[in-house]
Parts: structure tokens; sequence; C-alpha cells
């Protein structure tokens, strides 16, 4: 039976700063409170490019309405659906025109996604505190948490200009994400997404999911938004019987499945239509080092004075060849909003005092589980290595061997405090054991707990392993993250003075993702910062409290691909006490009452506490970035997270040029 509906005008009364309170009203659950900027602090400016006004009473930028009196393109109030999204600016109505240039140090589409592709069902507030209808329009949910309807907004579409519908979201169901070859891991909790008619989706669980409201606006946790199903038919075997095999070896591709795994994702492929407020121009995947993208003609979000978004007409991401080229591009002025790749602590004191160029740094508010946590492969394919890292004793021994303060006084520039990988202390899911413990920087204490673990020693001084061997950890970090690579510098002579060899193998990113997010198990130990530490995000990606995802689990990845699928070739039985957890949060995802979802995850983070798999450094200060000072509609705070992501429930749509 399905539960009480949330109206349409619930949700357009709420706009761009409703909680979670609409939709979480079904299951019973309180409203949160908000920060995110009042419905009513736009004040409009005049237009520096004039809007040009369509016959529906929606203004346009001039370079569309060009289109539109060219004969090639629609009048604009054809090309937005029946409701529009209203955004409300956070300063002002803004004024068409300009670039925004920004820059990043991967190849893959993170960036993309965190700037420009945050497109899903329902998103976040800018102040992350709550989530809102987005392509939905609206959400009704039975009482048992099992069962969701999902009203579509009707008359949205596809930057090419064809309709989105119930079969989009259908196709990604079926031939997406239930695909075994297109998705060997399916989802771990099963469920089931129907047309009921062209602007309504059935989305229904088997058993209870108590997060899903919460979930449902994580960054990528649903793609039902991202799969054109008339386009992307072409690429996929069950539809295209006559010229795949063509459009494969065109590629230089082996499968049809690297083939459809190509085209779907924008930054290897622009052709794809997306619902995203520029389209791409060009990708990645061409080879070139420049991704741009211009505004969206179909874009389906207005601003309370009824222009159509973006504001901004052109999107261009730059590939850099490290970090220090995209320092010196801000320090220029050739960036006009960023903070991937240049906060290092290091760069700080340099930005703030060159902020006469033109640009200012604004504030993003650490939302991780801690500054970098140090994780051991505890399933590593070498037996010996697998062993040592298995070793509680040795874990705490490496932990009393590392001197925090030193690291948060050198490395980061004294903002910190202490911390082992664990919620942090502003989070109502904050675990005082599993936070403070072995935080003491202490030889002695070192000793003690590794002489427990491996008593031997060679010449040298070194700690001799279960097979007679020096023990030597080999770290293998994304050439990318400097600060880990500044950290493992200092920690490296620490461990040496205890007995433990560490060395440190960097790599570009590419390659860290398939040997420490992918399927391989050879590396010894990794590094990692996202997560949820704060917020909802703590319990929604629980990576750190026990292995639940096949990708971030860094620290025992074939346990994570048991607990989603215990018969999967890559799975390995988790020890009683993991196997503990696992239940622990099936039984949060079974369960819709909050006060209870938190009792339940205390009782994993005591036993994550017990178990000590993963060795943390110290809690973030504040991050901070850079903007241009032309760039008006930016938050001063932003909160910092993959999840969330960084910057895009902000509303980039909104920002202007002057």
């Amino acid at each position: 039976m399905v539960g009480r509906p949330i109206s349409r005008r619930t949700f357009l009364h709420l706009g761009a700063v409703a909680s979670t309170a609409a939709i979480l009203a079904a299951c019973g659950q309180a409203e949160p409170a908000s920060n995110a900027p009042a419905a009513d602090t736009a004040a409009p400016a005049a237009p520096a490019q004039p809007a040009v006004t369509g016959s529906g009473g929606y203004q346009e930028a001039p370079m569309l309405s060009e289109r539109v009196a060219a004969g090639t393109l629609p009048p604009v109030d054809q090309r937005l659906p029946k409701s529009p999204v209203v955004v409300t600016p956070f300063e002002s109505v803004g004024t068409y025109g300009g670039t925004w240039h920004t820059g990043t140090i991967e190849r893959n589409g993170n960036d993309l996604l965190r700037n420009i592709g945050y497109e899903q069902l329902m998103r976040y507030t800018p102040g992350y505190d709550g989530v809102i209808p987005n392509i939905a329009e609206s959400v009704e949910a039975s009482e048992d948490g099992t069962e969701y309807i999902f009203h579509l907004r009707e008359g949205v579409k596809w930057s090419d200009g064809s309709p989105f519908t119930a079969d989009d979201v259908v196709f990604w169901y079926e031939d997406v994400l239930m695909n075994a070859e297109v998705t060997p891991t399916p989802p771990a909790l099963r469920f089931t997404v129907t047309k009921v008619d062209d602007f309504t989706v059935n989305w229904t669980y088997e058993r209870p999911n108590g997060l899903f409201l919460k979930d449902v606006a994580r960054v990528h946790n649903e793609r039902a938004c991202g799969h054109p199903k008339a386009y992307l038919t072409q690429f996929h075997a069950k539809y295209n019987t006559t010229n795949l095999d063509e459009l494969i070896a065109e590629r230089e591709l082996n499968t049809w499945v690297d083939l459809f795994n190509f085209m779907r994702e924008p930054h290897n492929n622009p052709d794809i239509p997306t619902m995203w407020p520029w389209k791409l121009e060009a990708g990645f995947g061409t080879g070139l080092t420049t991704v741009s993208a211009e505004r969206n003609p179909y874009y389906f979000k207005v601003d309370p004075d009824n222009n159509q978004l973006p504001y901004i007409d052109r999107y261009v991401l730059e590939l850099a060849t490290d970090n220090e080229v995209l320092v010196l591009k801000g320090l220029n002025g050739e960036l006009d909003w960023q903070e991937q790749w240049i906060n290092a602590p290091r760069n700080k004191s340099v930005f703030f005092d060159n902020q006469d160029r033109g640009y200012h740094l604004f504030e993003l508010t650490p939302t991780t589980v801690n500054s970098m946590n140090i994780l051991l492969n505890q399933n590593c394919s070498d037996p010996v290595i697998r062993e040592i890292a298995q070793n509680r004793d040795f874990r705490i021994g490496l932990s009393h061997a590392i001197n925090r303060q030193e690291i948060i006084d050198v490395v980061y520039l004294s903002q910190g405090t202490p911390a082992q990988t664990a919620p942090r202390p502003e989070s109502k899911y904050y675990h005082e054991r599993l936070a403070t413990q072995y935080l003491e920087y202490s030889p002695d204490l070192a000793n003690e707990y590794l002489d427990k673990a491996f008593p031997e020693k060679d010449g040298e001084g070194f700690r001799l392993g279960p097979d007679g061997n020096r023990i030597s950890l080999i770290f293998e970090i994304d050439a990318g993250r400097t600060t880990y690579i500044d950290n493992l510098e200092l920690i490296k002579k620490t461990w040496a003075a205890v007995g433990v060899e560490m060395n440190v193998r960097t790599m570009d990113r590419a390659l860290w993702e398939e040997r420490v997010r992918g399927t391989s198990f050879e590396y010894h130990a990794s590094c990692h910062i996202f997560g949820g530490g704060a917020g909802d995000a703590v319990i929604l990606d629980p990576r750190y409290w026990f292995p639940q995802n096949t990708g971030n689990s860094f620290w025992a990845k074939a346990w994570a691909h048991w607990f989603v699928n215990p018969e999967g070739p890559l799975a390995e039985e988790p020890p009683a006490e993991v196997q503990r957890q696992m239940e622990l949060y099936k039984e949060i995802r079974a369960t819709s009452d909050d006060a209870k979802q938190q009792d339940l995850l205390r009782q994993i983070l005591d036993i994550q506490a017990d178990l000590f798999p993963s060795i943390g450094i110290a809690y973030d200060g504040n991050f901070y970035g850079i903007s241009v000072d032309r760039l008006k509609n930016t938050l001063p705070i932003i909160p910092s997270s993959y999840d969330y992501p960084t910057p895009a429930p902000s509303n980039p749509n909104t920002w202007y040029f002057v």
C-alpha cells in the first residue's frame, strides 16, 4: 500500500531551499534545520546582456534567441517542461554570458560531475541538510519503506530536444543496472523499477529500505536520469542486431559492453544527450586535453524572473599535467572557480597573499572522516602481506608510531586535531572510543605492540614477517594527492624507527583506480580521504565502518564483494565480527526510525573500534578554494564532499559574471 503522497504544490513552494521534511513525512521523520539561502534573497539586477522574452513569458539567452529567430531551435516555452524547477540565486538574478574556466589532473568524469553533471531524480539542498525534488517533481513512500513512486517532471527534455520519460528510467534499470554484462555486480539491496505511465515509475524493494530517501540524492547513487534510451540502444546488443560489430571496430574496442560503457559516459562521448545545464562539445575520450560545453537549450530550470538557466554561456575544463600547473593558473586568474587539486594547505598562504590579482578565497567545511585514512589490504593476494595486515597488534603499533602533531604542524599548517578514522565530533554518530584510541605518539608503545606481532628483526633493525623476510609495505598512491605523499614521508621515518619499512609508489590516477579500486588485490596499502564523516553521509557511506563497497573498501575488498554477492568470483567470507556488522547494517536498512538507525550504527562502530582496521591522522580544519571577484552568486562557505558533490548543489547554474 502506498503511503501519503507529497503534492506537487508542496515541492514547487519549497523550491531551492526545501528540506527533507516533505518527502520524509511519509516515513514519520522530522524536518532538519536548514542553513540554505532563504527564498527571498534574490534582488533583480539589470542584465548586461538583455534576456529575450519568448511567447510563453520565459526569457532566454541572446545566443539561443538568435537560433530561434533562424528557425534552428524551438521557442523557449516549448523547450521547458510544464513546471520548470525554480532556483533562487544566492545574491541576485544574474546576466547572461561568459565562460567558466576550471581545471583538473584527471581524465575521468569526476570533475564534470561535481561541477555541471549533478542532475538526478532528487538532489541535496545547498546547505547539505536535506534533499529536494529535481527531475522528479514529487515522490510517494509506503509506510513500510518498500515502495516509492516517483512522479517525473512532465515535459523535461534531453539536450537534443527528445522527451525524457519513464521509458528512459526503465531502460537504465532493465538494460544497464540489471544487465549482468554491463553491471556484473548487482545492487546489494534488490529492487525493481516499473513504468506506471509516461511520467510515473514505481521503485519497489524486496525488503524495507529505510535509508532510501536519504540515499537517493547521493551523487551517482542512481543514474536513472543519465541513460537516454533512444540514443544508447544503438550501442546495446539487445537492440542493435545490424551494425554493432562495426561500431565496436570503429572505436577499436573489444566487446559491445566496452563500447556501451564508453559511449554512455559524457566525459568520453560528448554526443550523448544529457540533462546538464551545459552540453558537452568535446570530451577526453577523443584524446583531447580540454573538455568544453555550451549552454543546454533544453535545460529545465529557471530563476524567479522566468529567465532560463544557466546564466553562463560556456564551461571549459582543462586537463593539466600536475597540481602545480593549476596552482599557477589560479594565481594568474585563469581559473574562475576552483577547489579540487589546488587547495593543499601549503598553497593557502600563497593564494591568500595574492588576492589583489582579482580573486578571493572561500571556505569549504569538511565532511570527510579524516584527513588521511591509512588502509592496509587485509585481502592482499600476497599471503604474507595479508597475514601482516590482518594483525591487529601490528596496526595498533603502527598507529602509536605516527607523530600526528608533527604532520598537523608541517603538512596542514597547524590546522586540525589528531583523530582516528571515525565520524566527526559534530556528528550525531560520533564514537569517542573509535575516534580517540591509540593516538599517542609513543615509540615505546609502538614497540610493545609490534613486539607482540613480529618481534624478530634483521641486522638493520627492521622487523621480519611470518616468512622470515623484512616487512616492507608498499603504499600505492594517486600522484595527485600530494598531501598524502607529504604525510607518508614523515610517517616513513617514524615507522622505520620502530622497525617497519615503508615505500611509496605514486602513479597516475587511472592506474591507481585500476589497481586499488578495481579487481586487483595485489597492493599492500593505500590511503584515502573521502567517505561520510558528518551528516547523514555517515550512515549512507559506511565504507570505513565495515567492508561494503567493492570500489571503496580498500582494506577488505574481497569481504565487500561477499557482502554484495557471497557467490561472486571475488567474494571471500569475512570473519564473524565483520559478518555481524553486515547484519546490523541490513537492520538499519530495514527501519525508517532515525533513533533505531543511530543505535544500530553505534553497534557497528563498537565492533569497528574493537577491530581497528583503519589508521587515521586528524580531523580536518576548514578547506578553501578560489573564485574570481567578477563571478557572482557563489557561496562564501560550502560543504566539501564528493557525495554532496561540491559545488553542484550550490547551483553553479545561477553563477554569472559582471
